[in-house]
């Protein structure tokens, strides 16, 4: 399986909609994980906008890429942003009904594994600043990404080595 890493730093969105061709299409990938909304709820920007961005950057792959799968990364809490984290819940909620609304789409909820059993988020997974995960962190999320792609992707991963 090959991986092309094209996420940038503080992106939203908008930016990914605006650089779809450049950062995406240009690569005429089969599948696309994308991670986007944290920034976009820190800046102020409704769940329902954030989903309406999402079902655009999807149209958008389609119109290039018919069958291309794209994989949508609920978003996560963190420390510095625990007052946002309703809105960031919210705004999952959308992710997930919108991926369960298409056979090409799949919600992988990377963010259930970053609470506590209370409701807390896991303090150990961030560094100083709260918002940045360690090692810890990213590891959560490479099991469940991982799990995720394994089950979906691995037949399609079959049948490109075949000859």
């Amino acid at each position: 399986m090959s991986l092309i890493k094209r996420g940038f730093g503080g992106s939203t969105m908008k930016d990914v909609l605006y650089y779809t061709k450049e950062i995406v299409l240009a690569y005429k990938p089969r599948a696309i994980l994308i991670y986007e909304g944290d920034n976009d709820i820190s800046f102020g920007r409704k769940p329902d906008l954030i989903k309406k961005q999402m079902k655009q950057f999807c149209e958008k792959v389609w119109q290039s890429l018919p069958h291309c799968r794209i994989y949508v990364l609920s978003i996560k809490p963190s420390l510095s942003r625990e007052s946002l984290w309703p809105k960031m819940v919210e705004t999952n909620i959308l992710f997930k009904t919108l991926c369960e609304s298409d056979e090409k789409m799949t919600y992988i909820d990377v963010a259930s594994t970053m609470i506590n059993e209370d409701g807390s988020t896991k303090k150990d997974l961030f560094i100083e600043d709260g918002l940045h995960m360690k090692r810890q962190g990213y590891e959560l999320w490479r099991v469940t990404v991982r799990n995720a792609l394994m089950k979906n992707e691995l037949k399609y991963e079959a049948s490109s080595l075949k000859p």
